[in-house]
């Protein structure tokens, strides 16, 4: 019998363990997340308020694809509500990149367009994309203080000002500043160029000698990055990234276009090497914005 009774209760527990592994199957190894075909979402960043009562929404995106720069062209898949802030917003999504030189993954693209809402306007904006069989929206609105945005920040960075020539240095932020109308034709690089000054007024701290000198290695005073913010067709920028020693100056880049039509090309202009700011936070970019007709 006792002999018995051991089989008898062994077989029980293997019969339990077998429901419970039928009800609570094991846990498999997670898949690499594929390279492309991954969502895109929209994201409400935060808003500035103005001297004058309106207030800017500030938008960005997050690309989970690794290589895909996902196009989304204006319309059914790409808009905004209500429809006279329609128009702004990117139709190029490309992955997300770091802010500083290294080109390190992040997980999205922060203040890529604004939109600029009346005093005493109180509904919302909102944004929808649909791409990979799904579809994101995201409300910008002004009714929680815990999304509004301000600098300078801790250490006293602000963002650059930016100009497309010396004398037009009078974009910054988020809003930024916009080119006057651009002519190109397909297969003829067409020269950019951007001005900038970083005149963030920061606390000293003396390093060596040099006033403020960023954490690690040594990292440019401003960095530029181009992008295509919409347009019928790929877009490529000789460079793509530059940077710039001092606290002001300019530089280049070439911008060759493959496909005639209308383009939006961004450009941000950030000192993220600094230690109080980051491409993580609201603070310190500014972006420009050239309207180039390609024939």
């Amino acid at each position: 019998m006792r002999g018995r009774s051991f089989v008898l209760g062994v077989a029980l527990v293997a019969a339990a363990v077998s429901v419970a592994a039928d009800q609570f199957p094991q846990q498999r190894p997670l898949a690499p997340t594929p390279p492309e075909g991954q969502r895109v979402v929209p994201f409400f960043d935060g808003f500035y308020e103005n001297a004058d009562g309106s207030v800017v929404l500030s938008f960005g995106y997050s690309n989970l694809n690794a290589t895909e720069v996902v196009e989304i062209p204006l319309g059914p898949n790409n808009f905004i509500e209500p429809k006279e802030f329609d128009g702004r917003q990117p139709t190029s999504f490309p992955p997300v990149t770091g802010g500083g030189p290294t080109g390190s993954r992040r997980d999205r693209e922060r203040g890529v367009f604004t939109v600029i809402i009346p005093p005493k306007y109180t509904g919302d904006v909102v944004w929808t994309l649909r791409h990979a069989g799904q579809t994101h929206k995201v409300p910008g609105r002004t009714k929680t203080g815990a999304y509004g945005l301000r600098w300078p920040m801790a250490m006293g960075s602000i963002p650059p000002l930016v100009g497309f020539t010396a004398s037009t240095m009078t974009g910054r932020g988020p809003m930024g500043v916009e080119s006057a109308a651009m002519q190109a034709t397909v297969g003829v690089p067409l020269p950019l160029t951007i001005w900038a000054k970083d005149d963030s007024q920061r606390d000293a701290e003396m390093e060596g000698g040099v006033q403020f000198k960023s954490r690690g290695p040594a990292r440019p005073a401003i960095n530029i990055k181009w992008y295509k913010h919409s347009g019928p067709g790929p877009v490529t920028f000789d460079p793509v990234t530059s940077g710039l020693k001092e606290l002001e100056g300019s530089t280049s880049s070439m911008a060759t276009f493959t496909q005639a039509g209308s383009y939006v090309l961004r450009v941000r202009v950030d000192n993220f090497g600094r230690p109080d700011t980051s491409a993580g936070n609201q603070c310190c970019w500014t972006n420009g914005y050239a309207r180039v007709t390609v024939k």
